[in-house]
């Protein structure tokens, strides 16, 4: 018999930089969207704004602009769709958020927003509060969860370089990076990719968790009846705590980022990992159009089911990143 295991990570939130972080922490809504998230990665790329921003009537049109990017992302989004989920009946208020606060523009265009906050109140008091960074937007686009308009090269804006690959299994990652000293040390001690810039505004975190654990079983004929019915059973899969586990270690074994101190050398040896499980082939993917950049190379997602590029391991022992 040989068994074989594909596993495929997804973003479980957008990326979320160390400025955005210390404010929306102690969100519930964001608390929800990561409790399944396992993994995390710490990352850096030159700051991303909303440009040229401007209200009419109840729309919002606005580029995005990336440091040292030619490309301009040209966009539009209706804030009375049903996917936002707010209302004619309330108030509707657009609140920007400047990086430079000394520096605001007081009429349209806008320029300069690292994002901008929508608030639909009612004269009950009750409101419903909406942020987009660009990230964000971007995010819930791809994932066709809003109606948006964006024209441009989407993908060029989601260039990461990484710093540091971590997992929270014990405990949320919200609480796992609350006080985090690496990611302390990251954000003070990095420099600005681009000259000037706070690294609060390009120092990110992207959190993951798994949008499928595919196992497949070829049975032999010298298989046993004990093993088909233990595998058609799933009584011997793996719990999601160990494959996250073991995509912790294929990933830093693939990037060997410079902030983490164990790199896992042995890998796919472990003893909390899959290789008690004698899997004949493992794989793992990133199912959105991310790019991972570390010193030797980069790892590409694609935006669709089949996933970007693959770290394979074969053999219980070969280990190998495979370019689509």
């Amino acid at each position: 018999m040989k068994k074989l295991i594909e596993n495929k990570l997804e973003l479980a939130y957008s990326a979320i930089t160390g400025f955005e972080f210390a404010h929306v922490k102690a969100d519930f809504y964001l608390e929800k969207a990561l409790e399944n998230a396992s993994l995390y990665i710490i990352c850096q790329r030159p700051i991303i704004t909303f440009e040229n921003l401007f209200i009419y009537e109840d729309y919002l049109y606005f580029e995005i602009h990336q440091r040292g990017n030619k490309n301009i992302l040209k966009g539009s989004l209706s804030v009375l769709q049903n996917e936002l989920g707010l209302s004619k009946e309330g108030y509707i208020k657009i609140a920007l958020n400047f990086i430079d606060k000394e520096n605001i523009k007081k009429s349209q265009p806008f320029y300069d927003l690292y994002g901008f906050t929508i608030v639909n109140e009612f004269l009950t008091k009750e409101k419903t509060t909406i942020w987009f960074s660009p990230e964000k937007l971007l995010f819930n686009w791809w994932r066709k969860r809003i109606k948006c308009e964006i024209e441009g090269d989407y993908k060029s804006f989601l260039n990461y370089k990484v710093h540091y690959v971590g997992k929270a299994t014990k405990q949320s990652i919200l609480k796992r990076l609350t006080g985090h000293s690496t990611f302390q040390d990251i954000l003070s001690i990095e420099n600005p990719i681009t000259y000037k810039d706070l690294p609060k505004h390009e120092i990110s975190i992207l959190c993951f968790k798994f949008s499928d654990n595919v196992e497949i079983s070829i049975f032999g004929e010298d298989s046993k009846t004990d093993d088909m019915v233990k595998s058609l059973t799933g009584e011997n899969f793996p719990n999601y705590e160990k494959i996250s586990l073991d995509a912790e270690k294929a990933l830093i074994q693939a990037m060997r980022p410079n902030y983490n101190k164990e790199l896992f050398k042995n890998y796919p040896k472990s003893k909390d990992g899959l290789y008690s499980h004698k899997y004949d082939y493992i794989s793992y993917s990133f199912i959105d159009p991310i790019k991972l950049i570390y010193s030797e190379g980069e790892i590409c997602g694609e935006n669709d089911f089949d996933g970007g590029d693959r770290i394979e391991i074969t053999n219980n022992t070969n280990f190998a990143l495979i370019k689509k």
